[in-house]
């Protein structure tokens, strides 16, 4: 593959060295769209584009979308992208992943909200259920089923997600929704928004809060948002976005270390952006303290030895971002350069008696070329519309003792016969970083001091970026004047450099307690490590979407996965994973709506072991398979300048079989299990003048 990376990066300079004299009086041509605006996305190629030009498998959920699913949080909504994996393994904690090899893969895709990276840097993922909006705010939602380095550097190893919300100025001038259901939810949101001339506000707050089922004395979820946003149009081409918002959370957050209860959570950010004609240029300030406890203790069962346990944590993350953007068009080349920078510093009284900084500089170009109309130019032949899309990002981070750098090449062809249907032929590298907790983080624990050591030092300053190259086909067909839409996408992906957290009985070091050897968890022997062989799968997602009119919308999807993992030569399967879910949305009399969702995956597996038994039995965890049911019926009135809806929300109904092979017995059993489903009924009421 880095024969490949290299040769695409060698076109790429010389496609840009052929198309470096532009027309200087480019005159831009009409282009006549079959597809409606909804149809055009952003986060493909950093600019708006028909979808069937994208050169990556994207999907949109729209306004409309999201409300007919009743989703409250983006988890729920990602539900309904094919392929997409979403799993609540705590209230505030939703593992989400698509093309993934396990259920617990959040740290490999990455989550921009209206552009902004809002990746929590202490531990390398978003946190899924916990943002500065609701869903009620949500204009679309694009996302990338795919590598995306090439666009947006670490972390967009699988996939994008990209939150657009709406804009000041736009939607009802004021909108109130209340919530309340099952695990004693309770959720209320507000929004107004308005223009003065040149000038537009908008400003909303909200208020989320549920308890456990299980009755334990924690919250499950407490979480208080608040977000001003303004825009100041100087010019039809030119304006200043101003953004910040306000993030205080609570509740219970999974983690490979044990349950983590987030005691308090405290994020600001404060946004700048300026726009003019195709120039970008944005700025961002993030901070981000963290209070939490692990439960978590490492003792010996048969002598019930406490080694050691975690104390609480507190710690700080301060993040600056600056990224300039410009896109240049003429002579049917379009270029879209860039450069980013994030400066990242961390402080935590877990940490060994110093600060970390982190910074990462990531340079950036794509060229996209409409081939069908140089042919014509040059030869006079009239071909269908062919598009070739070369891009190419250097990156470059530092963190404490470690640091990495990584070349992320893209290329596709995208070939539309006519303006229903269009193919596309594309190639990928991606690469997720170590996070910070696995380079550089050590570990303070209490009273260990006998036993020979003082800190818990499991990060690896040796670990190599992640890398995946993906090859993809796809096909976006509409038949029947848009009645019908076919979708369906194949990718085949080889994985190198996966961090995991091992123990190695060869680097295993012990410590002698009286007459019992025990483990040394300080020492090399327990921690992350690249796993030195690579693996590889394929992925297969259809979907198909039927819409008879306009109150009426019917959708099945279908996706299969396999990975195959190279071990000495010999490759070894995971047990395939199967995914379904249909639904529809239905407009049933004046006024009333119904919408349902099911879903179906069978095959999902999680591992946790350790050879011989070192620190225990071995602990498998398997989902054998899962069935997710959400239905919303709602009812749609106006009471004199108001509009009102409201209506009954059911999710996760069906049975859910959870089932552990490890030995252990799950307490409470049947409460647990639906509080990690998150199965409720809620009633809501909606106003919006």
């Amino acid at each position: 593959m880095s024969a490949l990376r290299l040769l695409l990066g060698s076109l790429l300079l010389v496609t840009f060295w052929g198309t470096s004299g532009f027309a200087q009086d480019f005159e831009d041509e009409e282009v006549e769209f079959f597809f409606a605006p909804a149809e055009t996305v952003t986060t493909a190629t950093r600019h708006v584009q028909p979808l069937t030009e994208s050169p990556s498998a994207i999907t949109v959920l729209t306004r409309q979308d999201i409300e007919a699913s009743g989703a409250r949080t983006l988890p729920e909504a990602l539900r309904l992208v094919p392929n997409m994996d979403i799993y609540l393994l705590k209230p505030l904690w939703y593992a989400v992943g698509v093309r993934g090899r396990t259920s617990e893969e959040s740290d490999k895709m990455l989550l921009l909200v209206d552009g902004r990276d809002v990746t929590a840097e202490l531990i390398g993922a978003p946190l899924w259920t916990t943002q500065h909006f609701s869903m009620d705010e949500v204009e679309r939602i694009e996302i990338i089923r795919g590598p995306g380095s090439a666009l947006y550097g670490a972390n967009a190893y699988s996939g994008v997600v990209h939150v657009i919300t709406r804009r000041p100025g736009s939607g009802p001038k004021i909108s109130a929704a209340l919530r309340g259901g099952e695990h004693s939810l309770f959720e209320a949101n507000a929004r107004a928004s308005e223009r003065f001339g040149s000038l537009a506000l908008s400003v909303n707050a909200g208020l989320v809060q549920e308890d456990l089922w299980t009755g334990r004395d924690i919250n499950a979820r407490r979480i208080f948002h608040s977000r001003l946003n303004s825009e100041i149009e100087f010019t039809p081409d030119s304006v200043l976005v101003l953004d910040t918002g306000f993030l205080r959370a609570e509740g219970l957050v999974h983690s490979a270390l044990g349950e983590i209860q987030l005691r308090n959570m405290l994020n600001f950010f404060s946004r700048v952006r300026f726009e003019y004609h195709d120039l970008t240029i944005q700025a961002i300030y993030d901070r981000t303290s963290l209070d939490l406890k692990i439960d978590l203790a490492l003792y010996l069962k048969e002598l019930d030895l406490t080694l050691a346990t975690v104390p609480p944590i507190n710690g700080l993350v301060d993040k600056l971002t600056f990224l300039t953007q410009h896109v240049l068009e003429g002579f049917h080349n379009r270029i879209t350069y860039g450069a980013e920078y994030v400066f990242n510093r961390y402080s935590a009284d877990v940490l060994v008696n110093k600060h970390h900084y982190e910074h990462r500089i990531g340079i950036f170009a794509q060229v996209e070329s409409n081939l069908d109309e140089i042919i014509e130019d040059l030869w006079d032949v009239k071909i269908p519309t062919l598009i070739l899309n070369i891009g190419l990002r250097f990156d470059y981070n530092k963190v404490s003792e470690w640091d990495d750098w990584e070349l992320s090449p893209r290329a596709a062809l995208v070939f539309m016969p006519n303006k229903n249907h269009s193919l596309r032929l594309g190639f990928a590298h991606a690469f997720l970083k170590p996070t910070f907790l696995q380079s550089s983080l050590h570990f303070k624990v209490n009273d260990v001091s006998s036993l020979g050591f003082e800190d818990l030092n499991m990060a690896n300053p040796d670990l190599k970026n992640q890398t995946i190259d993906s090859l993809e086909l796809g096909y976006n067909g509409n038949f029947f004047e848009g009645v019908l839409t076919l979708k369906l996408d194949l990718a085949y992906n080889w994985y190198q450099n996966n961090i995991w957290f091992s123990i190695d009985e060869d680097r295993m070091s012990y410590i002698q307690v009286g007459t019992l050897r025990v483990p040394d968890i300080s020492g090399e022997g327990i921690g992350f490590t690249n796993l030195a062989e690579g693996s590889n799968g394929h992925d297969i997602e259809l979907q198909v979407i039927i819409r008879p009119s306009d109150r009426t919308r019917l959708f099945v999807q279908a996706g299969y996965r396999q990975v195959f993992e190279n071990k000495s030569g010999n490759f070894s399967e995971f047990e395939p994973v199967w995914r379904f879910a249909a639904g529809g949305d239905l407009g049933i009399a004046q006024g009333w709506t119904m919408s349902i969702r099911a879903f179906f995956t069978d095959g999902c597996h999680r591992y946790l072991s350790s050879p011989d038994g070192i620190l225990g039995e071995d602990i498998r965890v398997k989902i054998p398979a899962n069935w997710f049911l959400n239905a919303r019926i709602a009812y749609s009135f106006r009471a004199g300048a108001m509009e009102l809806t409201t209506g009954l929300e059911g999710f996760n109904m069906l049975n859910f079989r959870f089932r552990e092979l490890g030995g252990r017995a799950l307490p409470n059993e049947p409460d647990l299990n639906a509080e990690m489903l998150g199965r409720k009924f809620v009633l809501f009421l909606q106003g919006n003048i």
